[in-house]
């Protein structure tokens, strides 16, 4: 059966970030990459970012669209009122996914009134995500790099995703951290692949590029185009080696 190369996605927040912003775009353009992402819009200027966008012809895949926590009720207008503002920004940019985290869990409140919490929120934000034809892409991050997370596992991830019910939310799967937190990653995304909206890799130990650590890519960038997955593969790692030859490296191990 024929497979479809990965989409991958220049993450321009840890490489060439030694580099002006806007000059990591073209590192990203020259080496034949397809789409960048970054993480807030906070120091960069959004009208040039948009015009070097359309003159390299890059898609930007994702960033980040909120900050503020979904378990806190106190805090709930204030990721509204981000997801609104994203939402316009990425319309500006045709930008597929914005990406959220739950924020820290909130000592002595109940898991499942914290978790309800979350799903309520999320549920007004797809609709303003619907109507900007933008999806929200929630995030787990493993308890060792951010002790205290709400949410860690993607099995709870993925019930969350379900529980909301809008096409609109999904879950960004992280590789990286799901290898710390669970493991299992081939049957995870095997058994989930239609509630996953980005991927993002790194290797472990060290967060740094695939292929120089413990994790088989390998092995999983070939599941990913046998299951025929269409999303992006965001390159979101700290490379232990120049930014560039890392990157090939990367995309050998697709091919």
């Amino acid at each position: 059966m024929a497979t479809s190369p990965l989409r991958f996605s220049v993450c321009v927040e840890t490489l060439f970030h030694e580099k002006p912003f806007e000059q990591r775009l073209e590192y990203v353009h020259d080496l034949g990459f397809p789409a960048f992402e970054f993480w807030t819009r906070q120091g960069k200027d959004m009208n040039i970012t948009l015009a070097l966008k359309l003159a390299l012809h890059l898609e930007v895949s994702a960033f980040v669209g909120s900050n503020a926590s979904l378990v806190d009720p106190a805090q709930r207008q204030q990721f509204l009122t981000d997801i609104h503002r994203a939402a316009a920004l990425a319309v500006d940019l045709s930008c597929a996914n914005l990406i959220v985290t739950s924020g820290p869990a909130m000592p002595g409140v109940p898991r499942e009134q914290q978790q309800a919490q979350m799903i309520a929120t999320l549920q007004v934000a797809a609709e303003t995500a619907s109507d900007a034809g933008v999806a929200l892409a929630l995030k787990p991050l493993n308890q060792r790099d951010h002790p205290g997370t709400f949410l860690s596992s993607s099995d709870e991830g993925f019930e969350i995703v379900r529980a909301v019910g809008n096409p609109k939310v999904r879950l960004c799967f992280d590789v990286y951290h799901q290898q710390i937190s669970e493991g299992d990653l081939s049957h995870r995304l095997t058994e989930n692949l239609d509630l996953i909206g980005h991927i993002q890799v790194a290797d472990v130990p060290g967060r740094n590029e695939p292929g120089s650590g413990e994790i088989n890519f390998e092995h999983i960038f070939g599941l990913l185009q046998e299951l025929g997955y269409k999303g992006f593969v965001g390159l979101e790692y700290s490379p232990r080696v120049d930014a560039t030859a890392s990157l090939r490296a990367v995309r050998a191990l697709s091919q």
